[in-house]
């Protein structure tokens, strides 16, 4: 499988991951890239074993009833040297491959001949087939390009035994099993084969490379070098976290748990564990309100007059009045002060002349207000006092 980045804007190119609860996975790695309609990645091939031919393969799965298509170049920006690929070069000039809608592969027109040690970057473009307007609203999920090798020119498929070799490959459709992601399990036939395959291309058998955090012992499968991952593990070496979990240690890695209304996606800081949240969200998981905010997910703005700057996270009511307000939104003076708090009135709460002022010893009311008419105040006075 070739590493992948993308080459186009983030708005147009960003790694999502599908609940796969109850349904069968259909990515591998770390998730999908969901290309925008007109966006374009770029796949960096760096870890070739072997210099032959190999047919590209690219795994994805439309997000509509829509068929698509892709502009697709190989390119490297040293030359080749191997005596099977020195006199071939990748063309730059691109071509259009269909991805139909019903499909979950596509196997490229063209192989490509690729050596070792050389680094090459496959390119291509997205977009909707049949349509000349883009949608920015159409997306494509792509989950990986896979490099198949064209076995029949290694050295154990030629002479003698080639024939029964070839017949064998393609009576259990051995190679074929590798296109569909997860692939199934390999037939018994099949599995001697693609060991043989394996040794030739690697010049024999290749260490497991357990992750010694990661992994449960250093042992790891004959077929496909897969070591025994620790919970939430993933890699053949299970060296990384899966996608939705973070932490990586002894332990294996821990479930991110975004929360599902407040994130943007499922997928965590691979360190920190940290979700992307919403806008008006907070917490590792964005679990909860920023400062200033209310009931959560649906987080709205305390509204308190300019008297408070927080409320309560469920109920909205506003904390820590300033300004001798009070009630849910500081709308209204504490008793003891009289005028309009409210945002835009342009007046404030002063004390009471009851005669004195709250909290003085003179004070000898418990509310004032400021008559309509006359605008005078009007006190209202404690048990054992009158107005005059």
């Amino acid at each position: 499988r070739a590493k992948l980045c993308w080459c186009s804007a983030q708005l147009d190119v960003e790694e999502v991951v599908r609940d796969s609860a109850g349904r069968m996975v259909t990515w591998t790695g770390l998730g999908f890239a969901r290309v925008r309609d007109g966006a374009g990645l770029t796949f960096h091939v760096d870890n070739v074993p072997y210099p032959m031919d190999y047919e590209l393969l690219l795994r994805y799965e439309p997000e509509s009833a829509e068929d698509w298509e892709a502009m697709v170049s190989v390119s490297s920006r040293v030359l080749p040297t191997s005596s099977r690929c020195g006199n071939l070069l990748p063309s730059e000039q691109m071509y259009r491959e269909n991805l139909p809608h019903s499909q979950r592969y596509v196997l490229l027109s063209r192989p490509f001949c690729f050596e070792p040690s050389t680094p090459y970057e496959v390119t291509m473009r997205l977009q909707r087939a049949g349509v000349t307007q883009r949608h920015p609203g159409a997306f494509i999920l792509i989950d990986s390009l896979v490099l198949l090798p064209r076995v029949l020119e290694l050295p154990g498929f030629h002479g003698a035994e080639a024939a029964a070799r070839q017949e064998e490959l393609e009576r259990y459709r051995c190679l074929e099993v590798f296109r569909m992601a997860p692939p199934h399990p390999l037939a018994q036939a099949c599995a001697r084969l693609v060991c043989s395959i394996s040794a030739l291309m690697h010049g024999g058998a290749l260490p497991c490379q357990c992750d010694p955090q990661g992994s449960h012992s250093s042992e790891c499968q004959v077929q496909g070098g897969q070591c025994e991952c620790k919970p939430q593990v993933i890699g053949r070496r299970c060296d990384r976290c899966a996608p939705g979990s973070y932490g990586f240690g002894p332990l294996g890695c821990s479930p991110c748990t975004c929360s599902p209304e407040g994130s943007v996606s499922q997928l965590c800081d691979k360190v920190s564990g940290q979700c992307r949240c919403q806008p008006g969200t907070m917490g590792r998981q964005c679990d909860k309100c920023q400062p200033g905010h209310w009931g959560f997910p649906a987080c709205r703005p305390c509204q308190c007059n300019g008297h408070a700057e927080e409320c309560d996270p469920r109920t909205g009511t506003c904390l820590r009045c300033r300004d001798h307000t009070d009630g849910r939104h500081c709308e209204r003076c504490q008793d003891g002060y009289y005028g309009n708090p409210v945002l835009g009135s342009g007046q404030q709460c002063r004390p009471c002349p009851c005669p004195g002022y709250p909290g003085t010893r003179h004070y000898h009311g418990s509310a004032c207000h400021a008559d309509n008419e006359t605008h005078h105040i009007v006190c209202l006075c404690a048990p054992g006092y009158a107005g005059e």
